[in-house]
């Protein structure tokens, strides 16, 4: 994923920090930044609850109020 974002070259330097992990396992992000011949660039990774990497953060759960219907 960072590759395709960060266009990255062999000859780049490359270091993933972990930022933050939230109060669930798969709530983690990571600071992909890349180091080489055209400069320097860095981007945010959020994980998603399907072990998947993205650019944005997963949407929050929501609480929600439901009525089941009844058979009278």
């Amino acid at each position: 994923m960072a590759d395709k974002w960060l266009f990255l070259r062999p000859d780049t330097q490359v270091h993933v920090t972990r930022v933050a992990q939230g109060a669930r396992k798969h709530r983690s992000c990571v600071y992909v930044s890349a180091v080489g011949a055209v400069g320097e660039s860095g981007m945010f990774f959020f994980r998603h609850d399907d072990g998947s990497w993205y650019i944005f953060p997963p949407d929050e759960a929501r609480p929600a109020l439901g009525v089941e219907g009844r058979d009278v």
